[in-house]
C-alpha cells in the first residue's frame, strides 16, 4: 500500500476494515534554503516562529534555519542546554520554558532528533500550535508519530500527542549526523518485528485492537536496508535515505494504530528502565535510545526463540507451577524509582489485573499465539548478524550496564507499563529468571 497518498486523509483499512487517519500533511526533502518557500506555501508569510533546538543542533542547522526564514517571518530561537554538561534528554523540567516561549508564536520548528521533536510535540499539542519537524539525524521514528516519550517524576512515559504538521528533511544534514545516531536509528527500526509480535499477543490475551497494516507498511522498506548495516556506517547516502523512510513509516504506523504498540514492545521497556535509572541517579544515559533498544531486541529474540517449541500442555503446567510474589516485585520497582512511586503504583495495579487474566487464558490461547505470532519474529542469530554488520552492540554489558542492573532490568522492566510483552509471557511461565542468569553469564 502506498501510504503516502493518504497523508492528511482518512481511509478504510483493507486489513482490519476500520477507518484510519494519517494526520501528518507532508513529508518533504530539500535544502534548508527551500524551507521559506515551504513555510509560505503552508502557512503564508509573517508568521511568529519558535525554532526549538539544543546546543548541538542549533549549530548543526538551527542557526541556518533561523537565518533563512527570518526574512519573511518573525523568528526567535530557544536553545536548550543540560545544566550538568551532559546532553539534553526529554524530561518534564524543560516544558515550562518551552511553553513560555511558544505561547507567543504560531508555529514551532523542531530542529533535532527524538528529544527536541518530542518536547516540541508535547508543547504544540498542549498549546494547539502546529509543529514542523526538521530532523538532524536518521536516529528514531518520532518525527512522524502521534506519541511522545519523556521522563515525568522519574518515570518514562509515552503519551498520545497531536503529530507534527509535516517533516522537512535536508538529506545532507542527515547524512552528516554522527554515525552513532544513525546506528541508533537503524537499531530502533528493527524493533518492529518484536513490537508487533508483542502487540498481537496482547490483542489475543486482552482483546486489545490489532491491525496488520502498521507492520505491512514498514516491512517492505525494511527489506531494502536490513542487510546493509555496513553501508549505513559508511555513510552511504542512498541507504541512509531508505533508512530514514523506514523510520518515518514507523512513526506513521503508530499514527495508524493510535498508539506506540507497532514500534515499541518489551524491547523498549528494557531501554526505558535504563533511561529511568540514569535520570533517577543523575548519571548520563548508557547509550543513544536505539542502541539501548538493540539490547532489548536481542533479548526479545532469544525469549521468543526459547518458547517457540513449547506446546499447549507444557504451557499449562508451567503456568500452574510458577508462583510469583507481585508485592516483592512492586517494592523492588519503587525502591529503584522512589520519585515515581505514585505513578508506578497505578501502572503496577493495572498490570496485575492484566496478568491475572493472562495466567488463566494463556494455555487456551497458546496455539493461536504460536500460529499468528512466531512467523514475524526474527530469529536471534539473524538479529545478531544484522546488528554486527552495522557495528551495533547487542548485549547490555557492551553499553556499560553492570550485572546487577542487567538482572533487575530484565526481571523488573515489564512492570513499568500495563501492557503485555514477551517479558510477561516468559516470567509467567517461570523461565525469565533462569534465562536472565544465563544471559548475564554469557551462556546465551
Amino acid at each position: 500500500m502506498d501510504i503516502y497518498k493518504f497523508l492528511g486523509k482518512e481511509f478504510k483499512c483493507e486489513y482490519c476494515g476500520k477507518k484510519h487517519k494519517v494526520d501528518i500533511k507532508f513529508i518533504e526533502k530539500g535544502n534548508i534554503k527551500n524551507l521559506p518557500e515551504l513555510i509560505s506555501n503552508f502557512y503564508g508569510n509573517g508568521n511568529k516562529i519558535l525554532v526549538l533546538c539544543d546546543n548541538i543542533t542549533y549549530d548543526v542547522a538551527g542557526k541556518q534555519i533561523e537565518k533563512v526564514i527570518k526574512k519573511e517571518n518573525n523568528v526567535e530561537s530557544l536553545v536548550l542546554k543540560e545544566k550538568s554538561g551532559k546532553r539534553v534528554i526529554a524530561k518534564e523540567e524543560y516544558l515550562p520554558q518551552i511553553e513560555e516561549y511558544a505561547k507567543t508564536n504560531n508555529l514551532i520548528i523542531t530542529v533535532g532528533t527524538g528529544t527536541i521533536t518530542d518536547l516540541g510535540k508535547i508543547t504544540g499539542d498542549k498549546l494547539n500550535i502546529p509543529v514542523l519537524s526538521f530532523p538532524t539525524a536518521a536516529s528514531m521514528n518520532a518525527y512522524t508519530s502521534n506519541v511522545a516519550a519523556y521522563i515525568k517524576r522519574g518515570v518514562k512515559f509515552t503519551i498520545p500527542v497531536k503529530p507534527v504538521d509535516g517533516v522537512f528533511m535536508d538529506m545532507q544534514v542527515i547524512k552528516e549526523a554522527p554515525i552513532e545516531l544513525t546506528k541508533s536509528g537503524f537499531a530502533d527500526s528493527l524493533a518492529k518485528s518484536f513490537a508487533n509480535s508483542d502487540w498481537k499477543i496482547s490483542s489475543i490475551m486482552t482483546g486489545e485492537e490489532f491491525c496488520s497494516l502498521p507492520y505491512k507498511i514498514v516491512s517492505d522498506v525494511e527489506k531494502q536496508y536490513i542487510d546493509k548495516g555496513d553501508l549505513i556506517i559508511q555513510g552511504d547516502e542512498k541507504t541512509i535515505e531508505v533508512l530514514m523512510e523506514g523510520l518515518n513509516l514507523g512513526g506513521i504506523s503508530m499514527m495508524i494504530a493510535g498508539k506506540s504498540s507497532p514500534a515499541s514492545g518489551g524491547e523498549h521497556l528494557i531501554s526505558h528502565f535504563l533511561d529511568m535509572y540514569a535520570h533517577q541517579y543523575e548519571r548520563d544515559v548508557f547509550a543513544f535510545h536505539g542502541i539501548q533498544v538493540a539490547s532489548g531486541i536481542y533479548i526479545s529474540s532469544l525469549l521468543y526463540d526459547k518458547i517457540k517449541n513449547i506446546n499447549k500442555t507444557e504451557i499449562k503446567k508451567m503456568v500452574e507451577k510458577t508462583k510469583i510474589n507481585y508485592s516483592e516485585k512492586y517494592e523492588k520497582i519503587v525502591n529503584y524509582f522512589p520519585s515515581g512511586k505514585e505513578i508506578l503504583k497505578k501502572e503496577f495495579e493495572n498490570k496485575i489485573e492484566i496478568l491475572k487474566k493472562l495466567r488463566i487464558k494463556l494455555p487456551e490461547k497458546w496455539d493461536e499465539i504460536k500460529e499468528s505470532v512466531f512467523e514475524i519474529v526474527i530469529p536471534p542469530e539473524r538479529i545478531k548478524s544484522v546488528l554486527k554488520k552495522g557495528k551495533v552492540p547487542f548485549h547490555l554489558k557492551d553499553i556499560g550496564v553492570d550485572e546487577n542492573l542487567i538482572y533487575d532490568d530484565i526481571i523488573f522492566s515489564r512492570f513499568i507499563r500495563a501492557r503485555v510483552t514477551i517479558l510477561d509471557i516468559a516470567d509467567e511461565i517461570g523461565i525469565l529468571e533462569n534465562f536472565t542468569n544465563k544471559y548475564i553469564g554469557g551462556v546465551i
